[in-house]
């Protein structure tokens, strides 16, 4: 928060320590106690029977997170900022209850704020919510913000719209005719003095003590309500009064909209304005709101390091009791992880991951569950916590597979048209070339332009280039006598353009859009700095489109500028367009599963040194580590530099995420058998019953 060096703040939300909703300091002893307490009272009024429902869509653990007013989001821009939140989500909700929670009627007009909807931002809520301890571990931008977002955002909106049209509605009906006005209402309680109310109920939680009799004394809601009856209230003193209070307690950065507060409320007294007044009203509860959640937020940045430390002695005792209570299948958790010892090493092992088996077939498991080849299969429900994570994971993997096949199409483009003999001028000397009529330049000022001789030097001729040459393709020599180098090029590329693999092919009778000969991928490795500039390119047009299905919309238009960067004539353009559309996000395509390879291929080796770096760090070391500054030392190449570090950066995240995960669950789940322990508990229940 800012600093105002000019006027002192008695209690301004900058303190060397984070506080109660009292003022005072939070010792880590309460955080310490605070650890057991954190769900009895919804574990002990909820049945211990297990519901095979919610057991399967995960709405018991996250019911309380779920339904907060306010959200947790992140300022930081990660490598792909641009990807959209996906719609799909790894653990459905229910509808039936959703639907059934949304529709209870809500007969009470109450203002938007209270110090009810601000409760989940006391420090003590901030302690014992799970999701946002956990969420602390991965963001060091990590705050609270009104949650606005989704249909629940959109309701939200409107109930509080419909509020302050309410209050100005009641209002002109209370100053046209107050006594048939009151006779109506009877004894329900309308939107001024409930407002009145919350203003207080928020200011006594944001004030230290010292100031609770001032408040107490000066916002008295039935003294002003007396007031408002005999016409006597003085809203200009009271703005005025407001406006030191808050001034003293607040950040400087919220003057200017507590100065609005004061001025819309004391021209709408003046005036007798209430579509001014209501908007005075409504300021001030957005001020109260706002300076709340600067306090919460600065408490999550003090509590930080308390808490990830604690993270895992935490949720082990958090899930440990939903366990108990049926309501995480970890079964289920430790059959998934049961497969992963045979998944295939895509690399060879080092030799500190041999040593950490289980761990690294963990982490073999956990990458296999983000691709996006994997989007059908069912997430453990272990992973309730880290579902926003995972499903990011996924979308930033299908963007780099989706650029490796762009980039691996541009690049055999690049390499076609190099090889192209018709647009080769020749290399031999004017003294021993006779011009062609045939092979005469395109152009007239091309007419008189002849290329120096080729002089073959020793290292031509060594055994070393030789062998590379013979490994890597041969040389052809045209028919104005100069020598062109072809790379080797497997038949299937060759003859994919007549015939067609039966796992690229949508259709046995639809003719496919493989109609080029492509450059294997270990020939198209990146040679100059144009590939970086293709790159940049791509990744520019993905981020004009924030939409799910960004790929499909956007593969026209990189069609496009893959030939345009190549040189390729325009009148393939439709043929390519369907090519490259029939390989983007294709998990059936047989380009995208090389793609798809090599990137995996390049994301084990950086995830085994990360997993070997983070292994023996605590929680918070890994945090700072994680979430610190990346580079990618040892490449020279823009475009090497670039792709290495995307990779890095989702290698950092899946390897924080795994780390962590395991060390909750490995002894939970995943290292011990449910349904062997179950067994072992029959029989002891049945030696015990036994004469």
């Amino acid at each position: 928060m800012e600093q105002d060096s000019g006027r002192k703040r008695e209690n301004s939300v900058v303190r060397p320590s984070p506080t109660n909703n009292n003022g005072g300091a939070i010792p880590s002893s309460q955080v310490e106690k605070s650890r057991p307490q954190v769900d009895e009272s919804t574990s002990e009024a909820r049945t211990t029977t297990p519901d095979p429902e919610i057991n399967h869509r995960g709405e018991d653990i996250l019911a309380d997170t779920q339904e907060q007013a306010y959200g947790i989001q992140s300022q930081k821009n990660q490598q792909f900022e641009d990807s959209p939140p996906r719609d799909d989500r790894l653990f459905p909700t229910n509808p039936s209850t959703t639907a059934e929670r949304h529709s209870r009627p809500n007969t009470t007009l109450e203002p938007p704020v209270t110090k009810g909807t601000l409760s989940e931002l006391d420090v003590n809520k901030i302690v014992h919510n799970p999701k946002l301890r956990h969420d602390i571990n991965f963001d060091p931008d990590l705050h609270f913000r009104p949650n606005l977002d989704g249909d629940k955002g959109r309701r939200k909106t409107q109930k509080a719209n419909h509020f302050w049209e309410t209050m100005k509605n009641q209002l002109r009906e209370y100053i046209t005719n107050r006594d048939e006005f009151e006779a109506h209402l009877g004894d329900i309680e309308w939107s001024l003095p409930a407002t009145l109310k919350a203003i207080k109920g928020i200011l006594e939680t944001l004030v230290p003590q010292r100031d609770r009799a001032s408040v107490e004394e000066t916002f008295n809601v039935d003294l002003l309500m007396q007031q408002f009856r005999k016409g006597v209230a003085d809203l200009v003193k009271l703005a005025n009064w407001l406006s030191q209070l808050l001034k003293c307690h607040c950040a400087p950065m919220r003057d200017d909209w507590v100065d609005e507060m004061v001025m819309q409320l004391s021209n709408g007294d003046s005036n007798g304005d209430v579509v001014m007044l209501v908007a005075g009203m409504q300021n001030l509860l957005g001020v109260l709101e706002a300076m709340k959640l600067d306090v919460a937020n600065h408490q999550i940045r003090c509590l930080r390091p308390l808490l990830i430390e604690d993270t895992v002695h935490f949720e082990q005792k958090f899930f440990m009791k939903k366990i108990a209570c049926g309501r995480v299948d970890v079964a289920r958790a430790h059959a998934w992880y049961k497969t992963a010892s045979s998944l295939p090493d895509i690399v060879p092992l080092d030799a500190s991951m041999r040593s950490q088996g289980n761990t690294w077939d963990f982490m073999k498991a956990l990458v296999k569950l983000t691709l996006p080849t994997s989007s059908q299969q069912d997430v453990p429900h272990t992973f309730l916590f880290d579902e926003e994570r995972l499903t990011k994971l996924r979308g930033d993997l299908l963007d780099l597979i989706n650029l490796e096949i762009c980039m691996h199409l541009y690049r055999s483009l690049e390499a076609q048209n190099r090889q192209d003999t018709r647009y080769v001028r020749d290399d031999t000397p004017n003294m021993s070339y006779t011009s062609s009529p045939v092979d005469r330049s395109l152009s007239p000022v091309d007419s008189s332009m002849l290329s120096s001789p080729t002089i073959p030097l020793p290292h031509h001729f060594n055994g070393r280039a030789k062998s590379f040459a013979q490994e890597r393709g041969h040389f052809i020599r045209t028919l104005t006598g100069r020598q062109v180098w072809v790379p080797n090029v497997d038949e299937d590329h060759v003859l994919s353009s007549a015939t067609s693999s039966p796992r690229s092919s949508p259709s046995s009778t639809a003719s496919t859009p493989e109609s080029y000969p492509e450059t294997p991928f270990y020939l198209s490795i990146p040679t100059s700095d144009s590939t970086s500039q293709a790159r940049t390119c791509f990744q520019a047009i993905l981020a004009s489109v924030s939409s799910a299905d960004k790929w499909k919309t956007l593969s026209p238009s990189i069609a496009l500028e893959i030939l345009r960067l190549t040189n390729t004539p325009l009148t393939r353009l439709p043929q390519f367009e369907s090519h490259l559309a029939f390989h983007i996000s294709n998990n059936q395509s047989r380009l995208y599963g090389e793609a798809e390879t090599r990137v995996l291929s390049q994301l084990f080796p950086i995830l085994q040194k990360l997993v070997a770096q983070y292994t023996p760090l605590t929680s918070l070391q890994m945090f700072e580590a994680a979430t610190g500054p990346k580079t990618a030392p040892g490449t020279t190449n823009m475009q090497q530099a670039g792709a290495k570090e995307e990779i890095t950066e989702v290698a950092t995240r899946i390897a924080h995420i795994a780390i962590l995960h395991w060390r909750v669950w490995a002894p939970l789940a995943y290292l011990v058998d449910p349904d062997a322990e179950e067994e072992t508990d029959s029989s002891n229940t049945r030696a015990t019953s036994m004469p």
